[in-house]
């Protein structure tokens, strides 16, 4: 059973339901010591062209005007409902754009901590989308956007790290864990351990293998990435329900997530030291 969740979504992102104050009594009702919410940050459209982040589905995103006039609000509403029943933690999951620090900045003054979620990267001048365009030569552009995450000091974890291999293909155009992507999962796992940051075992990613697989593993989290990770002994893990709705804070896919990390011998922490 879990005792933290801070992987957390709300209706504001627009593919998800339920606000703070749904998902805060659901922890309690599960006996959660602390829960972070942390829905999807605005992305500005000035970022990147207007192609690009059609592309990328950043239209659907949250805009700054309900972070400010709603979310916020709704989160020190909650914490003062229920903060004497359970710690609560405000958070936003956001990319990392290098060159536009100040921005992430800026949001986070107003938060407890920022989760990197690598749904985009950049790649020759263009932004490539994680779900379509991972192969043996951009995985490396990948790789590169999350260690500079990692190395900024924003961001507490990176969730779902191994997402690049949803859309993988390697030099022959085959879905296959191969020498790339192990060598770009030691990269990042090295330098998470360096920079103190969490990696999270991601419990979305059983429910989106089934929706877009053609097998019964995983695309992601992917035992071949864990497998790797389970050797490093100072690297610290989590486990995220990335939840779009309360009643998925504690699921089959959660438990299904937690046996895979026992199975592995994987050290999972009960808490983000915040």
């Amino acid at each position: 059973m879990l005792k933290a969740n801070y992987h957390t979504h709300t209706k504001l992102c627009n593919h998800a339901v339920g606000m703070p104050e749904d998902y805060i009594l659901k922890a309690i009702e599960l006996g959660f010591k602390e829960i972070g919410i942390s829905d999807h940050g605005h992305v500005p459209a000035a970022f990147m062209s207007e192609e690009e982040y059609k592309n990328n589905w950043l239209e659907r995103l949250m805009s700054l005007e309900d972070y400010y006039d709603i979310y916020l609000p709704s989160l020190d509403e909650a914490i003062k409902k229920y903060g004497d029943k359970i710690k609560i933690y405000k958070g936003l999951e956001v990319e990392y754009i290098e060159g536009h620090e100040e921005y992430y900045i800026g949001l986070k003054a107003n938060l407890d901590y920022l989760n990197l979620g690598i749904h985009f990267f950049e790649s020759n001048g263009h932004f490539l989308n994680s779900y379509d365009d991972v192969n043996y030569k951009t995985i490396y552009d990948y790789a590169n956007v999350a260690i500079k995450g990692i190395k900024s000091g924003l961001y507490k974890t990176l969730v779902h790290p191994d997402l690049f291999f949803f859309s993988y293909k390697d030099e022959n155009g085959c879905h296959t864990f191969d020498k790339h992507c192990e060598k770009v999962s030691k990269m990042i796992i090295e330098e998470a351990i360096k920079n103190d940051v969490y990696l999270e075992i991601n419990a979305n990613g059983p429910s989106n293998s089934r929706r877009f697989g053609d097998s019964s593993d995983w695309l992601y989290p992917r035992k071949e990435f864990w497998k790797i990770a389970s050797s490093y002994k100072d690297l610290k893990i989590l486990i995220g329900a990335d939840a779009h709705n309360p009643n998925n804070l504690y699921n089959d896919d959660v438990k299904a997530v937690i046996k895979f990390a026992k199975d592995l011998g994987l050290k999972v922490q009960d808490f983000m030291k915040i």
